[in-house]
């Protein structure tokens, strides 16, 4: 099975039923999949929505789901002339809908939802936000128990105005995607382990024979494999009677990491915490580059070596009295804030800046061959805009951004930090995701360093307002791969990565990705809010409906990013990030790298106890490779981790399905 994929120099014209069809899925799951969210139970929206599973994993279900019943379908008769471009479209046409349909993406994380919360269960700190931020109480209140007709024009303001900012980052980052597509995915040819699945399942339906014979019997037993592993852990979910046959009752956080407790054996060493579990995790590091898994697997060692030499020299005291959640992000000692080593600091924020930066060093001579192509209005065969015209669309982005963001009463400085951290921190996510299948950096309150230095440590009284408002905005650009409306850059280079292998035109990808990145961000909105309103925030399991004063509240995060000192840590972090990215370059024999050391240390990874699935994916994939060699990898190992993901992924579909009719008639 050839993973690298082929730029076809011809491509089949898109028929208008493909964009009909198209705009009735963007439509459908557009508006009722955020709804679909909020009513799986709280615990169970990492594994059984639309949008995707494995929390930071970030498996699309939806797109790979609606191949597999395409190839069935057209196995039976229906849809015979669906083809390459076919299946490609799909996966284009639904990539770019997942974050609106995953628990923490946008609207439903708990920042959106937290400005309207906030008008009723904080009405005195809720004077802070501005009015478009969220209406006022007496038009929120009915959200609570719901049961209420949607006041649309009271919401408007509100819903026109993240529309817009949705819009305008979509545009951003699709013009960015569009200028470094050829080199991200013809030159370096990046591995996209989720977009491979997808690859995978849709090449083996086009194959000739039987289904047996197309699928094959590789994909097949892991497709077995994957639904005997998933069933058992949605029956589990579903029924408290249910035999916890995988322990995902003790001690295991949702996303399938285990929680070591003060008193157990390996908690005795400062730094164990915790220990992933999740099999899904493990198949897809299997199908990452074996050098940023054996990376991994030595900073990992490295890692625990200096946590051991950092307790006996007196540092991170108290914390064997901890269980593995306290000891990564509670306190004064954790992981991420403590000394000596703050690693949210150093890595979550330094490394990740460093990867971005050094990336864009390391690869200047392509960088300024685009820009200047992009001055002078080049046309670039196989690209899908003018370079020219990417430019000009980043540029008018960037101007709709910072005139949102001045709306609100954002100067300046405040603005150029947010777009600033935001990129950043997306195209890292981006970097890492692409390469390995997770994203990192995930989860990190560590922006609201840059934020404070141009804002002051503390508000003012001529700045509270524009202080609280700034701080509060950093946290969701600390998620920027999904909360902070940065999915579109990751969606479209996996879309182009999917069309170089399936033969789709990157000019119609371009556009696809442009309608739903426009679109979906509205009819997201318009299907979230008529949930809260039809059916309750307060009855709607998922709806995080809650305050989010706590982003911004000034003695709340005092000691945000870390504790004391930040700034020689992340400077750290990013000379680090320089020095691993060079030397992995410039000597083959190196084994280390920025992203195989960022999944083990980043905060998130970290809570996630990544270097269990990561240590055996790795094991597994040397093994296959020095026993079986590449053939036995590509025509078996490949198939069957891949059959695995669609088997969980499969379960998940439907079982969230369940879910949902559970919410409506219980049994």
């Amino acid at each position: 099975m050839n993973l690298s994929g082929k730029l076809s120099s011809e491509y089949k014209p898109i028929s208008t039923s493909l964009w009909i069809f198209t705009l009735i899925i963007l439509f459908i799951f557009g508006f009722f999949g955020p709804v679909w969210t909020t009513m799986i139970p709280g615990g169970f929206t990492n594994w059984y929505t639309a949008g995707t599973v494995g929390c930071k994993l970030w498996v699309p279900v939806l797109p790979t789901v609606l191949i597999f019943f395409l190839g069935i379908l057209r196995e039976i008769g229906l849809f015979k002339s669906a083809d390459k471009t076919a299946f490609a479209f799909l996966y284009v046409a639904t990539i770019g809908l997942v974050v609106f349909l995953s628990y923490d993406g946008w609207p439903l994380q708990d920042t959106y939802t937290g400005f309207l919360a906030s008008r009723v269960v904080e009405p005195g700190i809720s004077d802070n936000w501005p009015s478009i931020f969220a209406p006022p109480a007496d038009v929120v209140r009915p959200i609570v128990s719901g049961g209420a007709a949607v006041p649309w024009g009271a919401l408007m303001p509100f819903i026109i105005f993240w529309w817009l900012m949705m819009a305008a980052y979509a545009v951003f980052y699709l013009a960015i995607a569009s200028l470094i597509r050829h080199h991200y995915i013809d030159v370096e040819k990046v591995p996209f382990p989720q977009t491979i699945v997808s690859v995978t399942l849709a090449n083996r339906f086009l194959e000739q024979g039987s289904l047996r014979k197309k699928l094959g019997t590789p994909l097949i037993v892991g497709i077995v494999l994957g639904l005997v592993y998933q069933i058992p852990l949605f029956f589990t979910a579903l029924y408290p009677w249910f035999p916890d046959i995988y322990g995902w009752r003790t001690n295991t956080c949702n996303h399938g990491t285990v929680w070591l407790t003060s008193g157990s054996a390996l908690a005795q060493l400062p730094g164990m915490a915790m220990l992933n579990k999740s099999a899904v995790h493990a198949a897809i590091f299997f199908l990452a580059p074996l050098s940023v898994l054996t990376s991994a697997v030595i900073t990992n060692i490295i890692f625990q070596v200096l946590m051991q030499v950092a307790y006996f020299s007196g540092y991170y005291s108290g914390i064997l009295g901890l269980d593995g959640c306290g000891r990564v992000w509670c306190g004064t000692i954790s992981y991420r804030v403590g000394e000596p080593f703050k690693w949210d600091a150093f890595s979550t924020a330094g490394v990740s800046t460093g990867i971005v930066l050094f990336y864009f060093i390391l690869n200047w001579r392509v960088m300024s061959s685009i820009f200047r192509r992009a001055v002078r209005g080049e046309e670039v065969k196989g690209e899908p805009i003018n370079y020219r015209m990417a430019l000009l669309m980043i540029i008018l982005a960037v101007v709709v951004i910072a005139a949102l963001w001045g709306s609100v009463g954002l100067t300046l400085a405040p603005i150029v930090v947010l777009i600033l951290s935001n990129f950043i921190c997306t195209f890292a996510s981006t970097r890492v995701y692409s390469l390995v299948g997770y994203n990192a950096p995930a989860g990190s309150w560590f922006y609201y360093g840059p934020m404070k230095l141009v804002m002051g440590s503390m508000p003012t009284e001529a700045n509270y307002k524009e202080w609280v408002l700034a701080m509060c905005m950093m946290h969701p650009t600390g998620q920027a791969f999904t909360e902070g409306w940065g999915t579109p850059l990751i969606t479209s280079l996996s879309s182009y990565k999917m069309g170089s292998m399936m033969g789709m035109d990157s000019k119609t990808i371009f556009k696809v990705s442009l309608v739903v990145g426009i679109l979906a961000p509205l009819l997201a909105q318009l299907g979230y809010i008529w949930g809260l309103y039809t059916f309750g925030a307060t009855k709607l399991p998922s709806s995080l409906w809650g305050a989010v004063w706590y982003r911004a509240d000034p003695q709340g995060i005092v000691n945000r990013p870390v504790r004391g000192e930040w700034i020689p840590y992340f400077l750290g972090g990013i000379l680090l990030a320089g020095a691993l990215s060079y030397l992995h370059a410039k000597f083959l024999w190196f084994p280390l790298d920025p992203i195989g050391f960022l999944i083990i240390t980043d905060g998130h990874a970290l809570i996630e106890g990544l270097w269990t699935t990561v240590t055996a994916a790795w094991a597994v994939k040397l093994i296959v490779l020095r026993v079986g060699g590449s053939k036995f990898y590509e025509e078996v190992g490949v198939p069957v981790a891949i059959g695995f993901i669609v088997g969980a992924v499969l379960v998940s579909f439907i079982g969230g399905l369940l879910m949902v009719v559970r919410f409506f008639v219980p049994f």
